[in-house]
């Protein structure tokens, strides 16, 4: 059986070693509880200033600390993700689409509902595009919300414009090529103290969703036949439903692009 190092996810050889031949993990030491076999946090050993940068970003949106689980967290940037790792992983028997060029940051999933459903074994990978005060609210109150459903504040939940009338669904992606779209995924101008750059903004939620309540269908964004992800078509990039309790949000990832 292929062994694979559980920090940079290399092949290294079946035993008889102490240390990942490529990125020097020792094997000896004993392995932080996660999630699940594949979507770990296998940090490199160096700093990384995109991840910093993406710190200060989630910093400046005062979100209350406690809805984070540090464990949890991973820089898919091109230097924590190396080229040569996999773009794809298998979760629940499904295509784990790796979120390249993202950062993650940990999110707290309730452990008697993740026990019970067994989320991190039978359900699947799925991504969720929105605005960061959506998704702050996501997070807090645990729970998605379909347009007609009443906010905490009284407010109701509407269709935004530029977006199909009478949908009411919840809708995720298994690719953030899709998700991390910009008519899902508006982004924010931010200037880092750390590097003095501007740059665009985007958050998106990764998700356990369970296999069997939702529905798949082709993008809806007017693509056409332009190719959205390398990995998934564009005739099954879009899945939807209304069973809220089947999607649970476990990381808050957040992507950076540079601009003027």
């Amino acid at each position: 059986m292929t062994r694979r190092c559980v920090a940079c996810h290399e092949i290294t050889p079946p035993n008889n070693i102490n240390y990942c031949p490529n990125c020097g993990h020792d094997f000896r030491r004993r392995p932080i509880q996660q999630p699940s076999s594949n979507d770990n946090d296998g940090k490199l050993s160096h700093s990384c200033e995109y991840k910093s940068v993406c710190v200060e970003y989630l910093r400046s949106l005062n979100w209350n600390k406690d809805l984070f689980n540090r464990e949890f967290n991973r820089c898919y940037c091109k230097n924590c993700y190396r080229d040569s790792f996999p773009d794809t992983l298998t979760e629940a028997g499904s295509l784990y689409v790796i979120p390249r060029g993202w950062c993650r940051f940990g999110l707290q999933v309730d452990k008697v509902r993740a026990d019970v459903d067994n989320i991190w074994r039978n359900w699947i990978v799925t991504y969720h595009g929105t605005s960061a005060v959506a998704a702050q609210s996501i997070v807090a109150h645990r729970q998605f919300l379909i347009p007609g459903d009443k906010r905490i504040d009284g407010k109701k939940i509407a269709i935004l414009p530029g977006h199909i009338d009478e949908k009411f669904h919840i809708y995720t992606s298994p690719t953030i090529a899709y998700s991390g779209h910009p008519v899902y995924c508006p982004s924010v101008r931010f200037q880092s103290n750390i590097t003095k750059k501007y740059y665009n903004a985007r958050i998106v939620l990764q998700c356990r969703q369970m296999p069997g309540k939702f529905q798949v269908q082709r993008e809806t964004i007017g693509a056409d036949n332009k190719r959205i992800c390398p990995i998934i078509p564009n005739n099954q990039v879009e899945i939807f439903t209304t069973v809220r309790a089947s999607i649970v949000p476990y990381g808050l990832l957040i992507h950076l692009a540079e601009t003027n």
